[in-house]
């Protein structure tokens, strides 16, 4: 057995659990949820989303996270390309 949890609408000031906010909001609940449950409160948990700046937002962290580990990769690279010695070994002869 689940226990609902409880917010108040920005709009009315009412106590309500999260599926009742989200029929009165016009949203499926799994939206209302996640967002509760990634802490936002309020008019933050029925704003509306503009899906075009959605989508650049989502484009542009997909984008640092392709970048970030091409630059993983590439620091990687840089060091297997170098001369033992110059990494700071010790070479036994």
């Amino acid at each position: 057995m689940h226990n609902a949890i409880y917010t108040t609408d920005p709009a009315t000031g009412e106590s309500v659990t999260l599926s009742e906010l989200a029929k009165r909001h016009g949203f499926h609940v799994s939206s209302i949820s996640v967002r509760y449950h990634d802490g936002k409160r309020g008019h933050a948990l029925v704003e509306k989303i503009d899906p075009a700046a959605h989508l650049a937002a989502q484009n542009a962290k997909k984008t640092r996270e392709v970048e970030r580990r091409q630059a993983i990769m590439n620091a990687s690279a840089r060091g297997l390309n170098l001369p033992f010695k110059q990494l700071g070994g010790v070479r036994h002869v």
